[in-house]
């Protein structure tokens, strides 16, 4: 005795098998199309890099000497990344066993500074002084001593601007959330999330 094969899906058992609907095929043909147009993930080049040099960030924070936590500041379409020497006069006062040490409590300053010459680039910004509102907690795995490169990085995807625009009153909270500082390749601090607040009331 021969089984019966399976019918084919689609097919009528009296009959001969049906062909899908037009826009079946046709929105699988499109799929193919796109995936063949597609090709490889491109690779990632480092376009519409903007620095920010020192000059530029004077005229942006009202920073000034030892409280200025930052050299320069590189901009970057998935990624911004703010570059300070640390040095003597930064950490004088505050040793460990002898030896100078970046205090804690500037790693939370730089990234605030680094939110805040972020937040200038937009023109919502042009010309407004941000204030620190908030610090949402750090941690800390190392110590940094004088003659280190600190990088303090954020992804763009952690950074966020809200406007509240109201009668005579208008608001811009600005907020960065997990910020990374390295030293060597090693990461030393982490701060979990800053904002900023900048407001303007018309008179």
């Amino acid at each position: 005795m021969v089984e019966n094969e399976p019918a084919d899906i689609g097919a009528d058992l009296n009959g001969p098998k049906k062909k899908p609907p037009r826009k079946v095929v046709q929105g699988v043909m499109d799929l193919l199309k796109r995936i063949v147009k597609q090709g490889p993930e491109p690779e990632v080049e480092e376009i519409n890099e903007r620095i920010v040099s020192t000059e530029e960030i004077m005229a942006i924070l009202p920073h000034r000497g030892r409280m200025l936590l930052l050299n320069r500041v590189v901009i970057r379409p998935d990624r911004v990344i703010g570059e300070f020497k640390v040095t003597d006069e930064v950490c004088e006062g505050h040793a460990f066993e002898g030896r100078l040490v970046f205090k804690g409590s500037d790693f939370s300053d730089m990234a605030a500074q680094l939110l805040g010459v972020w937040a200038a680039q937009y023109p919502d910004f042009e010309g407004k002084k941000a204030y620190a509102r908030q610090y949402g907690g750090s941690k800390f795995q190392g110590l940094v001593s004088p003659g280190d490169l600190i990088l303090m990085e954020i992804s763009a995807g952690h950074l966020r601007a809200e406007i509240t625009i109201r009668p005579k009153f208008r608001k811009i909270l600005v907020t960065g959330t997990d910020f990374s500082a390295m030293v060597g390749g090693q990461q030393i601090a982490k701060i979990f999330s800053v904002e900023l607040v900048a407001t303007e009331i018309e008179k």
